[in-house]
């Protein structure tokens, strides 16, 4: 087997905690997963998810109640960290301060126990200081250098061992935004430079739709979803998923004969939606904000009883019944009724309401 040509299968991996009060914990749930070569994969989630459990899981440093970790024709479950095709970033990058970027990221190839010459060494420390964009910065310390640049020497050490799969376990949290930003466009890039698997641990939903080619949605123990960031934006399977990634408005509604009537008493024409919904009942509808638009006559008629400008967008939130209020983002540069108190009227884009199932 070639190196970054083999798909990490997941089969039936369960994780089991006892917490101090001997209750027993179920941290993975029978989690079944295939992340293909060269493939920049996403798990998403909130605090106490799984997600974490399922990196250290693959990385050897926590050990399965059951189920089995693949990778290619090898079961790596059983083996130990060391012998494991497969290299973590961390949150603390954990370099060597008394060392310099270059010995830093020569300690992990020193550490495989391999013979290699000083020459090949050499030209794989310049190799990553290349692709990391830190050719310049060889000879300083850690101490000597940005958080964002500390990140990218922890990646360099990382990538120098040439693993199969690279796992990082929210790498950009210490971050302030703008950099964060920044490190997101260049994890992307070295990612499709060097070709190696990428599986990449979060909780921030933009960082995830910016950077995956696919997404896992973690919810107790469990995937949720799993799907491409349009997927997930456009389809979500259920509430979790719909309000974890994005904006979403929720509505009560009752079905009648085709009539969809909300509790605030306003009716959704059947245009609205993706796929109307049918039957008699009562159903939960998904709006985004950005697929309202202010219209005269519009289907949410109401007061305006929150007002905020982000740059971008104006995000209006209208009062449309005695508990029914939605939330609208329209052009910044929109010069109609918008102050807290106003009334304003709002229009449902065709084919973008979806029922969401709980």
């Amino acid at each position: 087997m070639t190196n970054n040509d083999a798909t990490l299968s997941i089969r039936g991996l369960t994780k089991e905690f006892v917490t101090p009060e001997g209750a027993n914990f179920i941290a993975l749930d029978g989690i079944d997963l295939d992340i293909v070569p060269g493939e920049f994969f996403i798990m998403l989630g909130p605090s106490g998810c799984g997600k974490t459990t399922l990196l250290r899981s693959i990385a050897g440093l926590e050990q399965a109640t059951s189920g089995e970790i693949w990778l290619g024709e090898d079961r790596i479950d059983r083996l130990p960290p060391y012998l494991r095709q497969v290299n973590t970033v961390f949150q603390a990058y954990a370099l060597f301060p008394h060392l310099t970027v270059r010995q830093n990221i020569a300690f992990g190839l020193e550490m495989e126990g391999k013979k290699a010459s000083s020459a090949e060494v050499k030209n794989r420390i310049d190799e990553m200081l290349e692709l990391v964009g830190l050719g310049d910065f060889g000879t300083r310390k850690p101490s000597q250098l940005s958080g964002g640049q500390q990140q990218r020497v922890a990646l360099a050490r990382a990538l120098a061992k040439r693993p199969n799969v690279l796992l990082l376990d929210e790498p950009l949290s210490a971050l302030d935004l703008k950099l964060r930003r920044g490190m997101q466009t260049e994890l992307k890039r070295i990612q499709i430079e060097s070709g190696i698997t990428f599986v990449f641990v979060t909780h921030d939903q933009e960082e995830a739709m910016s950077m995956g080619d696919r997404i896992a949605v973690f919810n107790k123990g469990s995937i949720v979803q799993l799907g491409t960031p349009r997927e997930l934006y456009s389809e979500p399977t259920n509430r979790f998923v719909a309000e974890f990634i994005g904006e979403m408005n929720f509505l009560t509604v009752t079905l009648d004969g085709g009539m969809v009537r909300t509790a605030g008493g306003n009716h959704i024409a059947a245009e609205a939606f993706l796929e109307p919904p049918t039957g008699v009942g009562t159903v939960t509808v998904g709006i985004r904000p950005e697929h309202l638009r202010v219209a005269e006559g519009g289907t949410f008629a109401g007061e305006i009883i929150a007002s905020q400008y982000v740059g971008t967008d104006l995000r209006l939130c209208v009062r449309t019944g005695p508990e029914e209020e939605v939330w609208a983002r329209v052009d910044a540069n929109y010069t109609g009724p918008s102050s807290i108190g106003d009334r304003t009227a709002l229009a449902v884009a065709p084919r973008s309401a979806r029922v969401v199932r709980a």
